[in-house]
């Protein structure tokens, strides 16, 4: 079984990210997005800030052989008010028709729905969605960006301990994926670990998550107080979880890159 996880960032470098989305669809069976945008109107493709507000609809069109969750996090997410709960920004996860999903929902980690007050991202609510078969868990979550060190604060604890409340006392294997915003030396990252899960980012020794592109994308980074982070997206397994392969290619395709997880899946 293969699992991708990807922050699409918004359908931003809409073309390149969905044409490689549909390559890896030939041989992917689960994907984890975080910063979705849908609008089911479609009358509006591009927002202030370049986001493509119908890219689930792309995807979903596109992707004709998967089942889609969709888990919202933020309505109206940077448009005018012409357009009131008619858009979303939240995480959803492409499952592939004839996977035996017993169970799937979401649940918020930080924060609520639509809790974002004019432009302070740190009130902006987060989720993660998850889908159950009979023998594995896979959770997709995006964690909260600020404050933008990716250092330990107690909200962020707070964050990594709800998903784990909510995996432990589920039966089965799991897999945790996606952006954490969080660098590898947090309590926040090393709890999972404490938890027993291994973490492949740091077994794979992974040396960036963000890439090259990350610099073409925000120039301005450089002379920012934080720099050009390398570390965001992580990828957490239980130990019954045979993995047969884990890599992080460099893609133009997001300010984020994407994280492919291959497993043994019994029969």
């Amino acid at each position: 079984m293969k699992i991708v996880s990807l922050n699409i960032y918004f359908g931003t470098v809409f073309e390149p990210a969905v044409q490689w989305v549909e390559e890896q669809a030939k041989t992917t069976d689960i994907f984890c997005f975080q910063e979705m945008m849908t609008n089911p109107k479609e009358d509006l493709l591009t927002t202030p800030f370049g986001a493509r507000a119908n890219l689930l609809q792309e995807l979903k069109r596109r992707l004709s052989d998967f089942e889609v969750i969709f888990a919202n996090m933020q309505d109206d997410f940077d448009i005018t008010p012409a357009y009131p709960r008619q858009m979303q920004m939240g995480n959803a996860i492409f499952y592939r028709k004839g996977i035996d999903v017993t169970d799937s929902g979401s649940f918020f980690i930080y924060g609520q729905e639509n809790g974002l007050v004019g432009r302070d991202w740190e009130t902006i609510g987060h989720n993660a969605v998850y889908i159950r078969t009979d023998d594995l868990t896979v959770v997709c979550l995006h964690g909260n960006s600020q404050p933008a060190n990716k250092r330990d604060t107690p909200k962020r604890l707070e964050q990594s301990q709800k998903v784990l409340d909510f995996v432990t006392p589920l039966e089965g294997e799991k897999v945790i994926m996606g952006d954490f915003n969080l660098f590898p030396d947090t309590e926040s990252i090393q709890m999972f670990e404490k938890h027993g899960f291994q973490n492949l980012i740091k077994d794979y020794n992974i040396q960036t998550t963000r890439g090259q592109f990350l610099r073409k994308l925000h120039p301005q980074y450089a002379d920012g107080p934080y720099g050009f982070q390398e570390y965001a997206d992580y990828t957490f397994v239980t130990p019954g979880v045979e993995v047969e392969s884990f890599e992080v290619p460099e893609t133009e395709i997001s300010d984020h890159l994407p994280m492919l997880l291959q497993i043994k899946k019994g029969e």
